[in-house]
């Protein structure tokens, strides 16, 4: 690639047939196509650069044409053109970006380096890719697949994460580097299935919704409380010790001791909670769920509104 005369020019002065012809092609693509020197200065802008970017003045910089940028880029942050020219490769990014209409879009930006037979860098080949169609759409999709996963770990009649999120969560402390102490509060609630057999099924969904309302008066809001299914709550304590989860435990026991207003009896709740105190990472018990409900049936044997802790 000689400058002078093979060259494609953006003022048009092209006296080689095969680089005209070139210029021809290259201004009916849709896409902006620029070509630089190796100082970076520009050699050439097809129609779609010069009508999303200008018409390039005689001799401008590559940063100054394309990002509108008057300083230079420097070894801090090198611009695309200085990777492509280290590396001797394409590379590629998608920044978000503003055209001469001051229009927000997102543009893959494309630099290969070109290389002459004797090796030596010729230019550099920049395109334009306006990817802002698909960006917004990956983003609507991500969108999307959040509130799906929301849908999934969310209780609808208590609005808690439900027993699929807390099994996820257990998965995850599982795989802790640093052991760190938690306590899991798994609790029943006590005489609600005759609430539910006396005043009905949709009585019952209200009475679970007010149940907890209640929990959630009891715990932190660093605590997580959770619906495990039926008349099920588990509470999941990080950094608690044997003091702290019975006090949290009592606190529960405690918030469902007011009878329920407005419902004719039987309208009476107790709970009875079991407490699991544990290590996460590589020593946690893998059956940590099955023994927190076994620990809450202890409670409930001895008559219910009861706690009992165990731990492993």
């Amino acid at each position: 690639m000689t400058h002078p005369e093979h060259s494609l020019t953006h003022d048009g002065a092209i006296s080689n047939p095969a680089s005209r012809r070139l210029q021809q092609i290259l201004d009916l693509l849709p896409q902006p196509v620029m070509l630089f020197r190796p100082d970076g200065r520009v050699d050439f802008a097809n129609s779609a650069a010069r009508q999303q970017l200008g018409n390039p003045a005689p001799d401008v910089s590559c940063h100054h044409y394309t990002l509108g940028n008057e300083q230079p880029c420097h070894d801090g942050q090198p611009c695309l053109l200085q990777q492509a020219k280290a590396g001797g490769s394409t590379i590629s990014r998608v920044p978000f970006r503003r055209d001469i209409q001051h229009n927000g879009r997102f543009v893959e930006i494309t630099v290969a380096p070109l290389f002459g037979e004797d090796g030596q860098l010729e230019g550099l080949l920049e395109t334009h890719h306006d990817v802002t169609a698909r960006k917004q759409e990956e983003q609507r999709l991500q969108l999307l697949q959040g509130q799906l996963t929301e849908l999934a770990h969310r209780d609808p009649l208590t609005n808690l994460p439900n027993r699929r999120y807390l099994e996820l969560k257990l998965e995850t402390l599982a795989k802790d580097r640093v052991s760190r102490h938690y306590a899991l509060l798994y609790a029943n609630l006590d005489g609600f299935r005759a609430i539910n057999d006396a005043h009905g099924h949709v009585v019952g969904d209200r009475v679970l919704a007010l149940v907890a309302q209640r929990l959630r008066s009891a715990v932190r809001i660093s605590d997580l409380l959770l619906h495990a299914g039926g008349d099920e709550f588990a509470i999941l304590l990080e950094n608690s010790n044997d003091s702290g989860a019975r006090a949290v435990a009592g606190k529960v026991i405690a918030a469902l001791c007011p009878p329920l207003d407005g419902l004719p009896l039987p309208n009476q709740l107790g709970i009875s909670v079991g407490i699991v105190m544990f290590g996460t990472g590589s020593g946690m018990p893998p059956a940590l769920l099955p023994q927190a409900v076994s620990t809450m049936h202890s409670a409930k044997r001895r008559g219910g509104n009861d706690r009992e802790l165990i731990r492993l």
